[in-house]
């Protein structure tokens, strides 16, 4: 019981030096200040059962499947506080546990989302404190902490767009609702003078300086209240110590956990999260975790909470990604730490589950990328990505739950009265048509790579509208390699 009061009078004495009511949260998302980007890839995610989440490096013109839709979203669900300071169409959240998309929403405070799902979060695991996807989420077999989820990640910002019933690449609609097929594409961007480092005094009234990687400086805000310790946070047991668990418009979510190599969900067996968060005044003082130890708050010096530094660059908008490889730290986000014993940067220390003050000795903080990621290391990580998920397809056409197909495929579109057209796409592309009933539709399979495909028959109307379809997937494998791998 002692120690149990002990720990509540320390949290409320890290409560932040503001004392007013909260203020409503505003429901229009902040102006933000444009900045020079580049396209680096595009992420596409076909929503349908079996639809292919691919990867392309050069503006859409060819892809790379990374992975698979297991369950398609049906619907776009209210989300959490801080994707109001996304724009609509965009990315809210990138995260190691899903990305958030805004779907519309402008006067809503809590607008409704889209959210793309990895492996492990086919269900909600114990004591998860995140945004419950349900209906709106598209959920997929690539593992948490990889390809979309990891270094293919979006970030926070990035423009989301959806082609439904064959109408092209739209931006998303207010009040969006997702239908079976719907083809969503993200266009992932960088800076193009992004940031190389993020250093925070870790004490009140402390400076928060950014560095980018031209080498310029900027004294960004100040520390309202210091972190002081460690806690539970979702999806932290697949990131990594010290890399970025998340990032979005009201907060970074640094890991102090390694990556747990459990076959069970968070939230069950022995504590495996761990991380600290860092969140911008305004968003904090709206949340239940105002004043908790675990969380750094920054904002400016003497002034009260209003919208600040919520859903900015460099911090909570566009600049912060996911990257993490222990083999090339160079290229990775990573946190270090100074502590009053040691004037040297130091690795951040493995935490584990809620230390509330594990980390009172930190002095410093810093979030460092020492280089910029280019078109040879994106490569790298798109073929690993590729690779994995060929394996997992493997194993699924080995085991018989797949049938396979070996040289041409004859199919038939429906007819209808409504019809003009039969059209045969694979893996969302458009292969062939045909406007003569009853719309056989034929297509050689050496054309495509062995693997996995998705087909999908449809019938069409003289505008191109889907008047009816059918799905089914199909591993194609013209070199009998099933068989001898």
């Amino acid at each position: 019981m002692i120690r149990s009061l002990t720990i509540l009078f320390l949290i409320l004495l890290a409560l932040p030096a503001f004392s007013q009511a909260p203020v409503p949260p505003k429901a229009s998302p902040p102006t933000i200040a444009p900045y020079d980007t580049v396209e680096t890839h595009r992420i596409r995610v076909q929503n349908v059962a079996g639809g292919a989440v691919s990867v392309s490096v050069d503006h859409g013109a060819t892809w790379q499947i990374v992975g698979r839709v297991t369950v398609p979203a049906t619907s776009s669900l209210m989300g959490y506080l801080a994707a109001g300071y996304s724009q609509p169409g965009t990315v809210s959240a990138t995260a190691i546990h899903g990305i958030r998309i805004r779907a519309g929403g402008l006067g809503s405070a809590y607008p409704k989302l889209i959210n793309i799902l990895p492996l492990e979060f086919a269900q909600t695991p114990q004591l998860f404190g995140g945004h419950i996807a349900g209906a709106s989420g598209i959920y997929t077999d690539i593992p948490a902490g990889t390809a979309i989820f990891r270094e293919l990640a979006p970030d926070a910002g990035d423009a989301v767009t959806v082609n439904s019933n064959g109408q092209g690449d739209l931006a998303l609609p207010t009040d969006y609702q997702p239908n079976n097929g719907d083809v969503f594409t993200i266009i992932v961007t960088r800076p193009v003078n992004g940031l190389r480092e993020v250093d925070i005094e870790n004490k009140t009234g402390g400076t928060v300086t950014v560095t980018y990687q031209d080498g310029t400086t900027k004294d960004l805000c100040y520390v309202v209240k210091p972190v002081t310790g460690v806690g539970r946070f979702d999806g932290t047991s697949y990131t990594g110590v010290g890399a970025v668990n998340t990032n979005h418009g009201g907060v970074i979510t640094v890991s102090t956990a390694p990556v747990s190599t459990s076959s069970q969900f968070e939230g069950d067996g022995p504590e495996r999260r761990g991380g600290f968060q860092i969140e911008p005044a305004y968003h904090n003082s709206q949340t239940d975790e105002a004043g908790a130890p675990m969380i750094l708050v920054i904002g400016h010096k003497g002034e009260k909470r209003s919208v600040d530094q919520e859903g900015q660059p460099p911090l909570f908008h566009g600049y912060i990604d996911l990257d993490w490889d222990p083999a090339d730290l160079d290229h990775s986000w990573i946190a270090q730490v100074k502590t009053d014993k040691s004037g040297d940067w130091q690795p951040m220390p493995q935490l584990i589950g809620f230390q509330p003050l594990v980390m009172s000795d930190v002095t410093n903080i810093r979030l460092i990328h020492k280089l910029p990621n280019n078109a040879a290391w994106l490569q790298t990580q798109i073929s690993a990505a590729v690779q994995n998920n060929e394996h997992l397809e493997l194993m699924q056409a080995r085991t018989g739950r797949i049938d396979v197909q070996r040289g041409l495929l004859s199919v038939q579109a429906v007819p209808n009265a409504e019809a003009a057209y039969g059209a045969l796409y694979i893996d969302g592309n458009l292969k062939t048509l045909s406007n003569s009933v009853p719309y056989y539709l034929n297509w050689d399979t050496t054309d495509e790579p062995d693997g996995e495909h998705l087909i999908e028959v449809r019938t069409e109307d003289a505008n191109g509208i889907t008047v009816a379809s059918n799905f089914r997937l199909l591993w194609v494998d013209n070199h009998k390699l099933v068989a001898e791998r």
